[in-house]
């Protein structure tokens, strides 16, 4: 249990920390984010950790995403 919650830290951190250039500022970002896990606080059993995990891998890719298809843009705008 306690490498599921290293995990989850894990997470919420590199979250956060993407968070800080996020389209709609970091508060929104955060309050959100912080929203989520706090919803899932209360869980026990290990597999719906594990689900809620990968729930947060796939956010985390999306706004990965999301920041690559920002920096696509500006470069294409820019040389067109």
């Amino acid at each position: 249990m306690s490498t599921l919650r290293h995990e989850v830290l894990a997470l919420y951190k590199d979250l956060l920390y993407l968070g800080r250039r996020y389209p709609l500022g970091y508060p929104y970002f955060r309050t959100r984010c912080h929203a989520a896990f706090a919803r899932n606080a209360g869980l026990t059993d290990e597999s719906a950790i594990r689900q809620g995990i990968e729930r947060a891998a796939f956010v985390k890719r999306e706004v990965e995403a999301l920041y690559s298809l920002t920096k696509y843009r500006a470069m294409k705008k820019r040389y067109g």
